[in-house]
């Protein structure tokens, strides 16, 4: 006689970025559904961030005989189940689960927009740590229309909080931790209903792409022309520059002028700028 387990989906996260969706200047909200299905078959998250259970989090997940499957776009979170609707063991109202998002680029950083500051974490979770205001900014859901922003970045001692429940072997590098619990502050952002029944959500990260005003270098010359306007920066596409109405000083309109890597980006003041040397 044979046998095979039944999993049943707690919950799953899915990672998204702009720079690696959008196309040029067309945004990936802004396509058509079958281009945005062309954009997401070329998509992995494994390109920029890597996530993973955080060690106590891998020991409650066994102990419930969950199981932590990776995607392309994220991953999901399995419960066995002995029938349809019922897990085979209950899934407690104050279960937490913590996830460690680590980067996987180098380059991240310049094409994220995002500030990256030391001694703080971006935090993704359902709860409000008690040591965050009220503004806090929980973790949305799949279908809200939400970008990450740095109201995600969670104050050096909710940081210091978080990293304490890790085990030392893992605080390094941290990026950010998800942190979800069975029971949200907010019903729309549970993972069990008040009957204890699951829910099964989706839960959204996306990071937009950084725009960056486009400085093309003439060392020879000794001239620097800027775009008078950031530009999107994007793996996919290309961004015209009209040379007349977007560079300053305005150039001949037959000129050409290249779109920039993400490899060379300097900060001033609170403008990037992305440096085209030509």
């Amino acid at each position: 006689m044979s046998y095979s387990s039944t999993y049943g989906l707690l919950f799953q996260v899915t990672l998204l970025h702009n720079y690696f969706l959008n196309n040029g200047e067309e945004t990936f909200a802004s396509m058509t559904n079958a281009d945005k299905e062309k954009m997401m078959q070329q998509f992995s998250a494994d390109a920029f961030i890597a996530v993973m259970p955080a060690l106590e989090t891998n020991t409650v997940l066994k102990n419930y005989k969950m199981v932590f499957k990776k995607t392309k776009t994220g991953f999901g979170i399995y419960i066995k189940m002995k029938d349809e609707f019922d897990p085979f063991i209950k899934v407690p109202a104050d279960l937490n689960l913590k996830f460690l998002i680590k980067i996987n680029d180098y380059q991240f950083e310049n094409y994220t927009n995002l500030d990256f500051v030391l001694n703080q974490v971006f935090l993704f979770s359902n709860v409000r740590p008690l040591t965050e205001p009220v503004s806090f900014e929980y973790l949305p859901l799949i279908n809200d229309n939400k970008l990450i922003s740095n109201d995600y970045l969670v104050s050096e001692e909710t940081t210091a909080n978080l990293l304490s429940t890790l085990q030392p072997s893992e605080q390094q590098n941290v990026f950010g931790i998800i942190s979800l619990s069975a029971k949200g502050d907010n019903s729309s952002g549970n993972i069990i209903d008040n009957s204890d029944k699951m829910i099964s959500p989706n839960f959204k990260i996306h990071f937009d792409n950084r725009k960056t005003f486009w400085r093309y270098i003439n060392r020879k010359a000794g001239t620097i022309i800027k775009t008078t306007a950031a530009k999107p920066l994007t793996r996919s596409g290309f961004v015209e520059i009209d040379p007349v109405n977007d560079l300053d000083p305005s150039q001949p309109a037959e000129s050409q002028y290249p779109n920039p890597s993400v490899k060379s980006i300097t900060k001033i003041n609170s403008d990037y700028y992305s440096e085209i040397f030509i």
